[in-house]
């Protein structure tokens, strides 16, 4: 199984932090994010490389984080070309470019959004999907009130996505997928013929939503705490509950 990070965004509402820092690379209980998303990685069976596709912006501070860190696999860094939000390929774009650069050659791959801190256990997760033979979305559950800013994921008894919408103005299921998918090598194949038929190559869940339609997916839950780094304030809650002092 080869491991995609998403790491070239440029994370404009978490201004001035990220101006000069990738988000990615911000400290949370005594690490950077992705460190601790790369150690939650490093536990999956059969694992082969780590790929993490960066921006041009911040193509240096990724390359000397990869350097500098120990990693029990191939941990490579991609460039995307980007230099800013105005030329940016989009999280859809960036994973064509990586697999173009980087294929799967057949086997499984995982996709995790790089401001996603998973913490919790990777493995039961990776064990349904390979049970199922199925790509694999990983849920929660949220309130909502009007229309929805995630996702939204319709299973049936048998935990198989139904539907999937990506930003729902109304809302009838409580699931929602987190930017962490487990697929199946005929995926990449899926992804490039999406973009060539004008597919958005922006947030994942709009190419998920068309996957949907296209072959049976699966979903599984996590058991744990999840933080999407999405703002000053998702930061800082992660960084108090995650503090070093606290274990």
């Amino acid at each position: 199984m080869k491991a995609y990070l998403l790491a070239a965004g440029y994370a404009t509402r978490l201004y001035p932090l990220t101006r000069d820092r990738a988000k990615p690379l911000l400290e949370v209980g005594g690490a950077p994010i992705l460190t601790r998303i790369l150690r939650r990685i490093e536990s999956l069976q059969g694992l082969s490389e780590v790929v993490v596709i960066s921006n041009a912006r911040f193509a240096e501070q990724f390359q000397s984080w990869a350097n500098e860190i120990e990693c029990s696999v191939p941990l490579r860094v991609i460039v995307d070309g980007s230099m800013n939000e105005d030329d940016r390929l989009g999280a859809v774009g960036d994973l064509a470019f990586a697999l173009g650069r980087v294929p799967t050659a057949g086997e499984d791959w995982l996709v995790v959004a790089g401001d996603n801190l998973l913490e919790f256990d990777l493995r039961p997760l990776q064990r349904s999907f390979l049970r199922s033979r199925r790509p694999t979305l990983v849920i929660r559950d949220v309130v909502h009130d009007g229309p929805s800013p995630y996702n939204e994921v319709t299973l049936d008894e048998q935990q198989n996505v139904v539907s999937f919408r990506e930003k729902p103005a109304n809302p009838s299921s409580a699931h929602a997928a987190i930017a962490l998918y487990f697929f199946t090598p005929e995926v990449a194949t899926l992804l490039q013929r999406y973009l060539s038929e004008g597919g958005n190559p922006d947030a994942p869940g709009y190419f998920i939503e068309w996957l949907a339609r296209e072959i049976p997916l699966v979903a599984a839950r996590f058991d744990g705490d999840w933080f999407d780094i999405g703002s000053a304030e998702t930061l800082a809650d992660a960084r108090e509950r995650l503090r070093v002092d606290q274990g």
